[in-house]
């Protein structure tokens, strides 16, 4: 066994437990990175990962390396999961994303009968065009979806509401109750738990392209098609629904995370992570 496969069989083995610990390390009441780096408790600031790219009508360089360098936490973060993205595969998205995190462990916690299964949406035009729209509409003074409509704020504010009154009061405003409702409709009650992460999340279609563009420099989830039978195991298990059939099983690198879900319920041994071919 490689020192590759090895990690890759730990992270596998432990995600559970990683995404635990990703929770208490990044939200409240503990959020000790927050707390150890900058003071802060949550993803605003200094740590907002969203906001630095979408550039608003009429600003200059001045304002765009401004917004950079107030949130400069938040770009190394994007930053460091793209470019280990490239090379790693989507662990940011899969094991140590906070946000994502939550909705998946939440979707666990729920009866799988009262799951919204969310596989028959294409994800990439919903996450793409949200991409789209995300960016040009400050660039063409038609506002911003960056703050009031952003899971970076609402699940630390969720999690802090009992201790923090100011947390609490943000889901008395419309925004609040709104992004209260998508993580609910998106993510606890999604199949999977990953349909926010699918559709709206700026930073995950960031991290998604980098795991299409990376595919031939690191490991990603493969097909050894010919032991596949088309049984369809791998498309029930996997949260992302980026596994279609055709004569064997497709993976959707613009979707798939390395949660290797898959792996597991193949009964053939045909899926695999390793360097594709």
């Amino acid at each position: 066994m490689t020192i590759e496969s090895a990690q890759a069989g730990f992270m596998s083995r432990h995600r559970t437990m990683i995404m635990v610990l990703s929770l208490a390390l990044f939200l409240p009441p503990l959020a000790f990175i927050f707390q150890i780096s900058t003071g802060g408790i949550d993803f605003c600031g200094t740590w907002c990962p969203r906001m630095f790219y979408a550039i608003r009508n009429g600003a200059g360089i001045k304002e765009v390396v401004g917004g950079i360098m107030r949130a400069y936490m938040g770009v190394t973060l994007v930053g460091a999961a793209v470019v280990s993205t490239f090379f790693l595969g989507r662990y940011w998205c899969s094991h140590l994303c906070p946000i994502g995190g939550a909705g998946e462990l939440g979707s666990r916690l729920v009866p799988d009968k009262l799951k919204i299964d969310y596989s028959s949406i294409p994800a990439a035009p919903i996450r793409y065009g949200y991409m789209g729209v995300y960016v040009a509409a400050p660039l063409l003074g038609l506002g911003s979806l960056c703050c009031n409509y952003c899971n970076f704020a609402a699940v630390p504010r969720l999690f802090g509401a009992a201790f923090v009154q100011a947390d609490l009061a943000y889901f008395f405003r419309a925004y609040g109750v709104i992004n209260l409702a998508l993580f609910i409709l998106l993510a606890v009650v999604a199949k999977g738990g990953r349909a926010y992460c699918n559709f709206l999340c700026p930073v995950g279609a960031l991290d998604a392209l980098s795991s299409l563009l990376g595919m031939k420099f690191g490991n990603r989830m493969n097909v050894v098609e010919h032991r596949c039978n088309g049984c369809g195991k791998c498309i029930d298990v996997c949260p992302t629904w980026a596994i279609s059939m055709d004569a064997t099983a497709k993976i959707d690198q613009l979707s798939c995370m390395p949660c290797r879900q898959c792996e597991k319920a193949c009964p053939e041994g045909a899926i695999c992570y390793g360097k594709t071919t």
